[in-house]
């Protein structure tokens, strides 16, 4: 063993124990060794295995062990394979076991599943039954969601039935839901008349028609306490609550049309006692004072009424609006229906369910402000008349129409032509205008039987001067008023100024004339064509007054014309002219003119030869009478006119004695000048 490591170590020279072992007679050792020493690499790795295993055994180092290497390890090894033995055996007794159990659950599966195959053949007709009532039970819970659904639409809760029908609860905007959720219901039934649920229909319209009834009952009592309660103050607060009840009525004409006439009735008298308080009490605590403190200034105390009243009427129709008009979508809807034909509707109109009349907001505004109103008519009427009896003068009567009928057209735009207030203005806006017109009348009457004349220096007298300043107080009190203004005036034909205009200012051009009736005509024309030049200056700054300045316009050119004429007439005597013009203008026309009397040739050259002298002294040849024309527009325009007819005159002249039909010879001699030179001449006095 000690050579075997030595070897193994590789101590001694292979070569050496080589050749040694191979001497000795143990081939079979030899061999052993060879096969050792000969193995490869591989077979170390296996040698070094066994060698560690083989180090494990115990008390290898033992001297008997070492010889019977081989029969100890047979031995390990049969214990080993005992132990092997010993332990398969277990294994297999256990598989055994296992094997048995294996056959047992085997024959129970087989059991198991012959009994769920009838068990499945059994329950198949049941799964099926239980699919059917599955599916017709989610049917059911659909059917079921549609009607939770059809009853929420078309039937009313029982707290929404309480709310419109219980005569303890009161209202409020639970009840308009609820009512507007009954109207919905209702609604919605017509949509079912139209489908095969014509029976599920009516039998629904049927139920709710009880508590739709009931609903409008209770609805109307409560509004009609309100309408008597609150509507009859002075002052109101507009409730929503209010509101919605009236547009809610809306469908219910008859109950509709009662609430107005009780909101009318309690307006009116709210109103009228308004009026009389604000004309006999005045404010609270005495501001402002009563109105009828005023009544001494005639002006102010109509005024401070019909401010009065235009204040209530616009303050009524604001609320009457706020009233009707605050409701949902009331004026969107109101705006639309009147917009579809560009007009108005009539009074009446159909909504909601299609079958019941529904009364015209605006209409409804319109009857309420009327009627209101209508309390204070005849207090401010007999007032009215009363102060217009007692007019003083023609301004302050004149104001007084203007403002009566500044008023009326005020008030006016805020009421129908049809309404008594507005009836009422306007009646006494004709009745100021006759008390106006009365006292102009009486006035121009005592003006024609006072006519004094005026003095020879024909001066416009004081009382023409007085009328004029009259008139011009009157025309600017019509310009500074609203109507002229707003450019209103033209659309009252009933009240235009032109007649006011003809009443003042002809009776005073016809007191002119009566005045100097008895002077000549001339002074006559000259001083009437002053007093019109006076009047009508009194009124040319003013743009309403230009067909009255037209026609005095007018009159005053003919006067002025018949002057010219009257001027022309003494130049042509002055000239000599006369008699000439006068026989050219009436001769026959077969005679010749040289064959009239004392139209020969020597008379007419012994005439017209005293013509030059008359030429120098023209330019002063106007009467003293034209002078006395306060214009020097009227006076030049009447020298004018004349001077133009004299030149005519002899143009006249001068054609007939160059007519060869006249027989004159040397017409050149006759004429001591040509007409050109007459126009030459003339030309320095125009």
């Amino acid at each position: 063993m000690t050579e075997l490591e030595q070897s193994s170590n590789g101590l001694p020279e292979p070569t050496t124990a080589q050749l040694s072992i191979s001497n000795k007679p143990n081939k079979l050792l030899a061999t052993k060794l060879n096969k050792v020493l000969g193995s490869s690499v591989s077979d170390d790795a296996r040698i070094k295995a066994a060698l560690t295993a083989l180090s494990d055994i115990p008390g290898l180092d033992e001297t008997d062990l070492r010889r019977n290497l081989r029969g100890t390890i047979e031995k390990k090894e049969i214990a080993a394979n005992k132990k092997f033995l010993e332990g398969f055996s277990r294994v297999v007794e256990q598989l055994e076991t296992l094997e048995s159990q294996v056959d047992g659950m085997s024959v129970s599966c087989q059991e198991m599943k012959e009994k769920l195959d009838q068990a499945s053949n059994q329950t198949a007709e049941m799964i099926e039954q239980a699919h059917n009532i599955q599916d017709r039970s989610s049917a059911c819970d659909t059917r079921l969601l549609i009607v939770d659904k059809f009853l929420e639409k078309f039937t009313l809760s029982e707290q929404e039935i309480n709310t419109l029908c219980s005569s303890a609860v009161p209202i409020d905007g639970e009840f308009f839901v609820a009512l507007d959720h009954l109207k919905q219901i209702h609604s919605d039934c017509r949509v079912l008349l139209m489908t095969q649920n014509q029976q599920a229909g009516l039998q629904i319209m049927e139920s709710m028609a009880l508590h739709q009834e009931t609903a409008y009952e209770k609805l109307y009592r409560w509004t009609q306490y309100e309408s008597r309660a609150s509507f009859g103050r002075d002052s109101i607060d507009v409730s929503t609550l209010m509101t919605k009840a009236l547009h809610a009525l809306r469908h219910r004409p008859v109950l509709f049309q009662t609430i107005l006439d009780d909101l009318a009735v309690a307006r009116r008298e709210a109103v009228g006692r308004a009026f009389m308080n604000a004309l006999t009490r005045g404010g609270p605590g005495g501001t402002p004072r009563p109105i009828e403190l005023q009544a001494h200034d005639s002006l102010r105390y109509i005024g401070d009424m019909l401010a009065w009243i235009h204040q209530a009427c616009a303050s009524e129709k604001e609320m009457l609006e706020s009233l009707f008009h605050s409701a949902p979508g009331a004026r969107k809807r109101e705006n639309s229906r009147n917009s579809d034909d560009g007009k108005p509707n009539s009074g009446k109109e159909v909504e909601g369910d299609g079958s019941q009349s529904i009364i015209h907001i605006s209409d409804a505004i319109d009857e309420l402000l009327d009627y209101a109103m209508e309390g204070t008519c005849r207090p401010l009427k007999s007032r009215m008349e009363q102060v217009l009896v007692l007019q003083p003068g023609a301004i302050t009567s004149y104001r007084v129409a203007n403002l009566i009928q500044f008023y009326s057209v005020t008030v006016g735009k805020l009421l129908r032509k049809s309404a008594g207030l507005a009836k009422v203005l306007h009646d006494i806006t004709d009745m100021a205008y006759k008390y106006f017109f009365k006292t102009l009348n009486a006035q121009a009457d005592r003006l024609l039987q006072s006519a004094d004349p005026p003095t020879r220096e024909l001066t416009i007298s004081p009382v023409v001067r007085e009328m004029t300043l009259q008139l011009k107080e009157i025309v600017s009190s019509y310009d500074s008023s609203y109507l002229i203004a707003s450019g209103e005036a033209e659309c009252l034909p009933a009240f235009n100024f032109g007649e006011t205009l003809d009443a003042i200012v002809d009776p005073l051009v016809q007191m002119c004339e009566i005045s100097v009736q008895k002077f000549p005509s001339v002074e006559r024309d000259v001083y009437v064509v002053n007093c019109i030049q006076h009047i009508e200056s009194a009124i040319v700054s003013y743009s309403f007054t230009e067909k009255k300045r037209e026609n005095l316009s007018e009159r005053t050119n003919h006067l002025l014309q018949e002057l010219a004429t009257e001027q022309y007439n003494d130049l042509l005597k002055q000239s000599g002219l006369s008699e000439i013009d006068n026989a050219v203008s009436t001769k026959d026309s077969e005679t010749p003119l040289s064959k009239v009397p004392n139209m020969d040739t020597q008379s007419l050259t012994t005439t017209l030869a005293n013509l030059d002298s008359f030429l120098i002294t023209i330019s002063a040849g106007a009467s003293p009478e034209l002078r006395k024309l306060t214009s020097s527009e009227h006076y030049h325009q009447v020298q004018d006119n004349a001077i133009r007819m004299l030149l005519d005159a002899y143009r006249r002249i001068h054609i007939a004695v160059e007519d060869p039909v006249n027989e004159y010879e040397n017409p050149d001699r006759i004429l001591p000048r040509t007409i050109e030179e007459m126009e030459a001449i003339f030309s320095f006095a125009l």
